[in-house]
């Protein structure tokens, strides 16, 4: 039986086949470095975004904690004992009032307990705080109206605004009292 017989094959073609040359070497090594680069500069841009909402998201969560805060101890006052835009006190049935006023940066309120005599006095609510607004309110007919004075308002619009770094968030909220005397 008779062997197949094999084509000749130059010298230089093994040696083509063997391995890659430089430049090929060189062309695969750009190829992954820009799709490196590509991929570093979308995971940082990424990371960008998700650091400005984490920041937005926290000084808005500032400030609806700081606003919840004064809405909710004002609900059941009986009325406004002292009103102007950034401070108010307000007094209950039982004699105590409460103050909330800005100071270096910080939303505090004073507190008096009329059954002991005692005071709270700069008890920080929020800190970073840059705005505290206060607008007085009275009912006419179905619409809510600015209250001629603070003593004669029977609801309250409280508005803070927190920040912190380049993130600024405001929140309002209106407060009707439920014990108006």
């Amino acid at each position: 039986m008779k062997r197949p017989s094999r084509l000749p094959v130059s010298p230089d073609a093994d040696r083509r086949q063997a391995g890659v040359t430089l430049v090929e070497l060189f062309i695969v090594l750009l190829i992954v470095s820009l799709v490196a680069a590509g991929a570093a500069q979308l995971l940082g841009a990424s990371w960008d975004s998700q650091q400005t909402v984490t920041g937005q998201n926290e000084v808005q969560r500032r400030a609806q904690l700081a606003t919840d805060t004064v809405v909710d101890s004002l609900r059941g006052a009986a009325g406004v004992q002292f009103g102007e835009p950034s401070q108010v006190t307000c007094f209950f049935a039982d004699g105590n009032t409460l103050t909330y006023y800005l100071a270096d940066g910080e939303l505090r309120r004073d507190t008096y307990d009329a059954a002991t005599g005692g005071s709270v006095v700069g008890d920080v609510v929020c800190r970073d705080v840059t705005h505290l607004a206060f607008g007085y309110y009275r009912r006419e007919g179905i619409a809510w109206v600015e209250a001629v004075s603070a003593s004669l308002s029977e609801s309250l619009l409280v508005s803070v605004t927190a920040s912190e770094w380049k993130y600024e968030a405001t929140q309002t909220s209106l407060v009707k009292f439920r014990n108006k005397a």
